[in-house]
């Protein structure tokens, strides 16, 4: 599982990540605590996983300014 913590644009994080499907990689959502949000995916390697979720969310016109982490849930 991956994380990302996020004080802001939450919602618009995960709707980006669930609807992401390209070359069969998917993300579900599994659990919002605070500002930490956990996503489950089919990515056997969390390390890319975590990358492609952060480099997705940045592409993001209303993300390219917000200060959030991503890493790999151990």
């Amino acid at each position: 599982m991956i994380f990302i913590n996020a004080p802001l644009e939450q919602d618009k994080m995960i709707e980006t990540l669930e609807s992401y499907n390209e070359n069969g990689v998917t993300f579900k959502l599994e659990k919002k605590a605070g500002m930490k949000l956990t996503f489950s995916t089919n990515m056997e390697d969390l390390d890319a996983a975590a990358k492609l979720a952060k480099s997705t969310i940045k592409a993001q016109r209303w993300a390219s300014v917000l200060y959030f982490q991503v890493g790999v849930e151990k």
